[in-house]
């Protein structure tokens, strides 16, 4: 274990003599994963079916009709596209949390060997209970069962990951983005949202069915066409309002998550600083071998945590991205 630090500094760092940011290596995946070239496809078909119908369209309605399927199928191709970017991301923060958790797992599994030698020798000294003696050697079981479930869980993950990337992850640059909402407006999104382009188009073939209506058309047919006119003007109203609220929402969350992962990378700092000095101590015989380990657990458990956090960052601000039509670059 006297080497352990190293490791875990070294599997978190990633620096190496090649470095791949991390867009370009979840568009390199991306690009590759048979999820998203099915998805793409049905797209293409889905265009080369509008290019058609606009072709043999006889009125406005049938042209309107073959947009709003083609957005139909837009609006499916970017939810695969953004399920696509949400899988490759947890697959690499997941194998990034099992390598800590190994960590984690063999300072743990150590303490309680440390723990029961020792309530071992006080058993044999009578000083301390059999029951005692006893909760020390389950504690240890335990600490080795769990070692066991990260191992297995971490070789998962591991090969779940070399399905999708063909670089190492230690060869892939993992960094706070600087400023990844650059140029992204309020405007620019809602001018691009698929959601809103469908209710437009919903609301524009309501108002055409609403205008030519036949001249000796009943009077059911008259009120149906007024109210699904009302209501496809509602649900344009309202996704207009939603998606500007949810707009703000994301960035504000976004905005917010940054400034917490800017903390939490603070604290980071200050406990590797606080472990060189438990080191220190260590050397000179100040504190216990389990004292150190505590310490360091404790500043895998925050790199942990920054890493969870950093993942979930990453998920919204692609959603947002594909949203408003913005390459993923960051």
């Amino acid at each position: 274990m006297k080497n352990l630090l190293a490791l875990v500094v070294l599997s978190l760092v990633f620096v190496s003599g090649f470095s791949l940011p991390l867009d370009d290596a979840l568009n390199t995946a991306v690009s590759s994963d048979t999820s998203y070239m099915a998805a793409k496809i049905e797209l293409e078909i889905a265009k080369m079916d509008y290019e058609k119908s606009k072709l043999q369209a006889d009125t406005e309605r049938d042209t309107l009709l073959a947009e709003l399927s083609y957005q139909k199928s837009l609006q499916s191709y970017e939810l695969s596209l953004k399920n696509t970017y949400k899988e490759l991301l947890e697959t690499i923060f997941d194998l990034i949390s099992d390598r800590i958790s190994l960590d984690i797992a063999k300072l743990q599994l150590e303490n309680a060997e440390e723990a029961y030698q020792a309530n071992k020798r006080l058993f044999e000294k009578s000083l301390i209970s059999e029951n005692d003696l006893k909760s020390s050697e389950l504690d240890l079981k335990q600490a080795s069962a769990d070692l066991a479930a990260v191992q297995n869980s971490l070789k998962l993950s591991e090969e779940i990951y070399k399905s999708y990337f063909d670089v190492d992850i230690k060869d892939i640059e993992i960094s706070l983005p600087e400023n990844p909402l650059k140029g992204l407006s309020l405007e620019d999104y809602m001018a691009n949202l698929t959601s809103v382009k469908i209710a437009e188009l919903n609301l524009k073939i309501a108002d055409y069915d609403l205008k030519n209506l036949s001249l000796d058309a009943s009077t059911y047919e008259k009120n149906r066409a007024q109210l699904s006119y009302k209501k496809a003007k509602m649900d344009h109203e309202n996704t207009i309002n939603e998606a500007k609220k949810n707009f703000e929402n994301s960035i504000n969350s976004l905005k917010k998550t940054l400034e917490n992962l800017k903390i939490l990378k603070e604290s980071i700092d200050l406990e590797e600083k606080i472990l060189k000095d438990f080191e220190k101590r260590f050397e000179k015989g100040l504190i216990s071998r389990q004292q150190l380990n505590t310490q360091k657990i404790k500043l895998l458990n925050k790199k942990q945590n920054y890493y969870s956090l950093l993942k979930t960052y990453y998920i919204s601000l692609i959603n947002l991205l594909i949203d408003a039509k913005k390459p993923i670059s960051f």
